[in-house]
């Protein structure tokens, strides 16, 4: 079914626009933006036209004792409009379903839920009983809602099952006693309710879904909408969020992202576009700052970002694993500023590269970092000293050990560390391969003109000097550069007396410490000035 979904003007204004679709939507925005205040909204504009069943995010999850038994009609017009006599209607919703306050006020309809569930279990049982008599023949079960809760149920909660009884909901972890459902976790109860609401709402309806991932653990929240979505093909879901990673996992929904709200019902929005190179996800998390942004290596919570963190405060750091990635994306926004408004930066380790390398980089706003790794940046002179003062070492002998260690850690590895740099520069000139014609002849001279840029011998000789040369000038600097090992950190905590992994916890906690500002400095020192 095609529906027509009235949207606020997206520019701000008092006029409406109309969506028309076939797909669920989903409408995005930080904390402030008017989510909740969009979605009372739109169901007041379509609710005269459209069946429009909206779950708030001011919801209470209380269980009754037993479900008050209703009739079907009873109990559908409770669930639907908040009362169940003749009154129940549309008009009447804003006063019995949202006790006139639709945005703020807290949704306590978990009775009404369960009371309908079982109406429609009792009305299913008696048009079956019906017609087995009046046929006198064996006529299969059709599945009521709570069958159907207690399919879905198993199969994202394989460890509990949940069953209803005489109008109460029981549940049942595996060998432990059975307990009712008002003991459940607020994870088990929001599962319950959010299932039930939406097998409820009735067919070609359109369900407005406010915070469809609050009390859920992450690894429930995907399986259990795509579960509802399956059984709700003929029904629209409108789900409203600020979670970028439930946003980015309804892959088929029409996405909106919610700039901002300007009171007087009059909000600011934007489809969020699409980009082959980019996730859906990273898209999200762009549109939602408005700092100018860092792409770099890593993950979140690495000690590398939270040290750009500090070091870059007015930037928004983004980790996006490997270098090639960060290269990637950086590449892909500033050729796309149709997506953002903000400057878009790389950082990447210097991982072998050459100075030719690293300015083609720069030219397309990726910069690298004055060593080999990261963790490299950990131990230059400055932290170094640092570490020392604090831990009441002599900060010279520390530093000239450290220098030792490098050398002799070099030294036993030389022909590995000077064969991957050789290597890192064939790599690169291979990378500038380009067909000078359009047809064999032009591939075959193209090939051959790369090639001849390349003198294997002439590489490795000038990589080898340079490495022999670095080694007896002793310049912690130059060690680092060129030294590409991990973990660097971990392997010379022993020199200042730490176990393994110590080091990085102590530089965390001095981070964190009244030395923060000197450790900020001193990275500086070391990473570029980004503009």
């Amino acid at each position: 079914m095609t529906y027509n979904i009235t949207l606020p003007n997206r520019t701000g204004t008092n006029q409406t626009e109309t969506l028309t679709t076939d797909n669920n939507i989903v409408l995005i925005g930080a904390n402030g933006s008017g989510k909740s205040r969009l979605g009372a909204w739109m169901e007041q504009q379509m609710h005269n036209q459209l069946i429009v069943h909206r779950i708030s995010a001011q919801k209470a999850l209380n269980i009754p004792d037993f479900a008050q038994l209703k009739n079907l009609e009873q109990a559908e017009k409770s669930f639907l409009y908040g009362r169940d006599d003749q009154h129940a209607s549309n008009a009447q919703k804003m006063h019995a379903r949202w006790g006139n306050s639709p945005t703020t006020y807290l949704l306590n309809d978990f009775d009404k839920l369960l009371s309908l569930l079982f109406a429609k279990s009792a009305e299913r049982d008696r048009l079956h009983t019906a017609q087995t008599k009046a046929t006198q023949a064996y006529i299969s079960v059709p599945d009521a809602p709570i069958d159907i809760i207690v399919r879905i149920w198993s199969d994202i909660m394989p460890h509990r099952q949940i069953s209803f009884n005489d109008g109460k909901v029981l549940v049942r972890k595996q060998s432990e006693p059975e307990y009712h459902g008002k003991e459940m976790s607020d994870g088990e109860r929001v599962t319950l309710y959010l299932i039930g609401q939406c097998l409820c709402a009735p067919e070609n309806s359109i369900i407005i879904i406010d915070e469809p991932e609050i009390h859920l653990h992450k690894s429930l929240v995907d399986k259990l909408w795509n579960k509802v979505e399956e059984l709700s093909q003929s029904k629209l879901l409108i789900y409203i969020t600020h979670d970028l990673d439930f946003a980015s996992s309804r892959k088929d929904a029409h996405k909106f992202w919610i700039k901002s709200y300007n009171g007087n019902n009059l909000w600011e929005w934007d489809e969020v576009p699409k980009d082959d190179y980019l996730p859906d996800g990273l898209i999200l998390e762009i549109l939602g700052t408005r700092k100018n942004i860092i792409f770099c290596e890593g993950e979140n919570g690495s000690l590398d970002t939270t040290i750009y963190q500090l070091v870059y405060p007015e930037y928004h750091i983004i980790p996006r694993g490997s270098g090639h990635k960060v290269i990637e994306a950086t590449k892909a926004l500033r050729a796309n500023e149709n997506i953002h408004h903000l400057n878009v930066f790389g950082l990447i380790d210097s991982d072998y590269k050459e100075e030719e390398e690293k300015q083609a980089l720069l030219k397309h706003g990726v910069f690298t970092i004055s060593v080999a790794e990261i963790e490299n940046l950990f131990c230059v002179e400055p932290i170094l000293r640092i570490i020392a003062e604090q831990l009441e070492l002599n900060p010279d002998q520390k530093v000239n050990e450290v220098i030792d260690f490098l050398i002799d850690s070099m030294s036993a590895e030389f022909g590995v560390q000077v064969s991957s740099k050789a290597e890192k520069i064939v790599e690169y000139k291979l990378g500038a391969f380009s067909k000078e014609g359009n047809n064999e002849q032009g591939l075959s001279d193209g090939l051959a003109t790369t090639l001849g840029r390349i003198n294997i011998s002439q590489i490795y000789m000038e990589t080898k000097t340079k490495f022999q040369d670095t080694l007896e000038a002793r310049n912690l600097n130059e060690l680092l550069l060129i030294y590409n090992r991990k973990s660097l950190t971990n392997r010379i905590s022993g020199i200042f007396g730490l176990g393994n992994g110590q080091y990085d916890k102590l530089l965390v906690r001095l981070f964190k410490g009244s030395r923060k500002e000197e450790l900020v400095d001193a990275m500086r020192q070391y990473l570029p000035q980004i503009a």
